[in-house]
């Protein structure tokens, strides 16, 4: 290709570009032109006045400077500030703005005035009102003044539920044990001494279970159960809404029960305090004080003497034995404290004592609950809850 064909190739090029530049512009301009068709025709139906100018020298550019004093604040506005760029006098129509269909002074007031009328309306949504004589009446509410919006609630809940309607069950805490259709069998002998047994203990009371005179097999099984050392043939032992098969061996035994059985409750080679201590090993927890520390706080709390925390539990008599069992069950902060014939062999003296004892631990501790497997009517009448066997 020679040099000049490359030279007419570049003009023509050139003219390509400036043409399409050229549309481009004419383009634009045919936009725009419609867009201002479009707005003059609406300006009459415009909310506001608006002047248009066909000469932009000769438009008088204005600035709105609005000062708002502090007793102004509620929504007037001072126009005494306006300032035209040209004279010191203020015209409204260099503004180009009508105010004549503006607001008026006092809109802002009105609107600030709605508004907290507005506000007082929500917060009196929130203020319990007082009680009428009209129990049908829907503002009817058994709440004083000063009750709190969340107690006004939790009234009207609890007239609304009704506490007690057998169909609300389901809002109940769950009981710290229960028993739900529960059958033992034993296989040496195939016989069933636990048979569909149903029942729950709640937390701060001393519950007994009542078996017949006499029937070692139905109470031992009893005991084997409630402690989580047997498992049922059928049905479901529960601590709260965790059944017993499904806690870790270690937490079941070392922590949530505490048995107190009627052989070898505690070592008879150890001081009371070792023997708590030997617990709280075993258990495989962390406490926030030293173990002896807890192990002596929780032996006089139980009514053990002091000068008896380090002698061995042999020489301690059969109160004082029992005393540092029932203290050794519980310093794991055990929920479920259970009992084998804990009064058997004891004067009546003693049997109060121990009675009282237990009474203690259950009602003085809302997460824990004593359970007392016996044969002695006398003991299960004494108890908060008797289930018989």
């Amino acid at each position: 290709m020679t040099d000049k064909e490359l030279k007419d190739m570049d003009e023509t090029t050139s003219m390509d570009t400036t043409a399409a530049a050229d549309t481009t512009d004419e383009t634009t301009v045919d936009v725009n032109e419609a867009v201002d068709d479009v707005l003059l025709s609406d300006a009459d139906e415009l909310p506001f006045d608006v002047d248009f100018y066909d000469d932009a020298d000769d438009a008088d550019v204005a600035t709105d400077v609005i000062d708002i004093d502090d007793d102004d604040r509620v929504g007037t506005v001072d126009n005494s500030n306006v300032v035209d760029d040209d004279t010191d006098d203020v015209d409204d129509e260099t503004t180009g703005v009508d105010t004549t269909s503006s607001a008026p002074a006092d809109g802002g007031a009105d609107v600030v005035a709605a508004n907290a009328d507005h506000v007082n309306a929500m917060l009196s949504l929130a203020t319990p009102r007082e009680s009428t004589d009209d129990e049908s009446s829907p503002d009817y509410i058994e709440t004083p003044r000063s009750a709190s919006s969340a107690t006004t609630v939790s009234t009207h809940i609890d007239r609304e539920v009704k506490v007690g309607d057998e169909d609300l069950n389901l809002l109940r805490a769950y009981p710290t044990l229960s028993l739900h259709d529960v059958t033992y069998r034993d296989r040496k002998t195939g016989r069933t001494p636990v048979e569909h047994l149903t029942c729950a203990f709640e937390a701060g009371t001393v519950s007994a279970i009542l078996v017949p005179d006499g029937d070692d097999m139905a109470r031992t099984a009893m005991v084997g159960l409630l402690s989580g050392l047997l498992m049922p043939e059928s049905g479901h032992l529960m601590n709260r809404s965790a059944e017993y098969l499904s806690i870790e061996p270690l937490e079941l035994r070392g922590h949530r029960i505490g048995l107190v059985p009627q052989r070898f409750a505690v070592r008879g080679d150890l001081s009371p305090v070792r023997n708590l201590v030997y617990a709280m090993d075993a258990s495989n927890r962390n406490f926030l004080k030293p173990k002896p520390v807890l192990a002596r706080e929780l032996l006089l709390a139980s009514g053990l003497d002091e000068t008896l925390l380090d002698n061995r539990v042999d020489s301690l008599n059969e109160v004082d034995r029992r005393r540092v069992a029932i203290a050794r069950a519980v310093c794991c902060e055990a929920e479920i404290v259970v009992l084998d014939e804990p009064l058997d062999g004891l004067e009546d003296g003693e049997r109060d004592t121990i009675m009282e004892l237990l009474r203690g631990i259950a009602h003085g501790d809302p997460k824990r609950c004593v359970v007392v497997v016996t044969q002695d009517a006398a003991v299960a009448e004494s108890a908060d809850q008797t289930v018989t066997l």
